[in-house]
């Protein structure tokens, strides 16, 4: 949501690099600003205290410091007086930053950035820098790069160069954690968590938020390998961020290593989501989904399609013709773990009327549940027509 000085060098990568003030990568720029002629000695009466650099990324070549080097602790105080995020020097002149200038601004936490490249202009950051700041605060921009990225093919480095307009600080080792809401859920309700989250320890520049559909993606990413992506961690982002875990249905992707999964690692989130609507866990793990795991991404193929309709429809016919249930007791049988007496509590219903029920389903369809083989092709129609029910238009 906050394009930060971290984005700023890792959008730049190697043409860029800090040499101080690196406890500040998370200071938000808004803008970007030049520091030229305010500090030349002639002009600071006129223009010192009317130019303004509130949260931004000052770009300079210290012009005003070619004669004397003292101008760029000065120039260093002056920007920290006016909130500046940071600042970016093209050292054209070759001037050697003072020790104690450098010192200053780690105690300050005051970035200090310079660009190695005579091939990057002052136009080119500042046109680069305020479309970032325009697409991250665009709620719609990066629902939009979720979409493209669940349903289109791309290559590994076309999903790494979506993910980077996501969060251009995503880190390569990452998990996605998606929060569907019961009822509606506006963009107001996703502002509101959006806050909470970044009051939170989760919210680092290598990770966010995003708004989408009928709720919102908390990706984390982090480099340190003491962070483990655990129950306990699940159990507090969702404390931190969500006053009322209840009114969410929650899944979470397997753990990624390589941002040219990250196509992957949204679908796993999205499809644990989408089946814990079932299910109705606290949190959902994709590596917890068993069957499921390999019918999501199949549940709408033709041989899926075609294996469900051949065991499932006599039974829809039965249920239309006599105004029955029994495919929804199928399911609930499917989904208790085919243990009767869970289907039962389920169903609400006595074990004798779901008994009796199954054993009408093996007359339909050939398929006895007290067979272990024919009750696993029952249980793989029951979870396809599932997961096919619960991909609709979502993924």
């Amino acid at each position: 949501m906050y394009y930060m000085i971290s984005d700023f060098l890792n959008t730049y990568g190697s043409n860029v690099s800090l040499i101080a003030g690196s406890g500040g990568l998370s200071r938000i720029v808004k803008d970007v600003g030049i520091l030229d002629y305010e500090l030349d000695t002639s002009l600071r009466s006129k223009y010192f205290h009317t130019s303004l650099f509130r949260d931004q990324l000052v770009l300079t070549t210290f012009l005003c410091a070619k004669d004397d080097i003292s101008m760029i602790g000065e120039g260093i105080k002056h920007l920290l007086k006016q909130d500046a995020s940071a600042l970016a020097i093209r050292n054209v002149f070759h001037l050697p930053i003072p020790e104690s200038v450098l010192r200053y601004a780690d105690s300050k936490n005051f970035p200090i950035i310079l660009i190695n490249s005579m091939d990057i202009y002052f136009e080119k950051i500042i046109y680069d820098v305020n479309r970032y700041v325009e697409r991250m605060a665009d709620i719609n921009f990066m629902q939009n790069e979720v979409n493209i990225l669940l349903s289109r093919k791309l290559s590994t480095d076309e999903v790494r160069d979506h993910a980077k307009l996501i969060d251009p600080s995503f880190e390569e080792r990452y998990i996605a954690i998606y929060f569907m809401s019961r009822d509606y859920f506006s963009e107001s309700d996703f502002l509101e968590c959006f806050e909470r989250y970044d009051k939170s320890c989760f919210s680092t520049p290598a990770s966010t938020m995003c708004l989408y559909k009928h709720g919102a993606f908390l990706f984390y990413s982090c480099d340190d390998t003491s962070v483990m992506f655990d129950d306990n961690f699940v159990s507090q982002a969702v404390k931190k961020i969500f006053p009322d875990p209840s009114n969410y249905t929650i899944g979470i992707s397997r753990p990624h290593f390589s941002l040219g999964e990250f196509s992957v690692c949204l679908r796993e989130s999205l499809c644990a989501a989408l089946l814990n609507k079932n299910l109705q866990k606290p949190f959902l793990r994709y590596s917890e989904l068993g069957a499921y795991e390999i019918i999501f991404p199949f549940a709408k193929s033709k041989e899926m399609q075609d294996f469900k309709k051949k065991v499932l429809e006599p039974i829809n016919e039965c249920d239309a013709e006599n105004n029955t249930n029994l495919l929804e007791t199928l399911t609930q049988y499917v989904l208790s773990g085919c243990k009767m007496r869970v289907a039962a509590k389920m169903t609400l219903q006595h074990e004798n009327t779901v008994r009796y029920r199954l054993e009408k389903i093996a007359i339909l369809t050939g398929l006895d549940f007290k067979s272990e083989a024919q009750r696993e092709e029952l249980s793989l129609a029951v979870k396809i027509d599932i997961c096919s029910g619960l991909l609709g238009d979502e993924v």
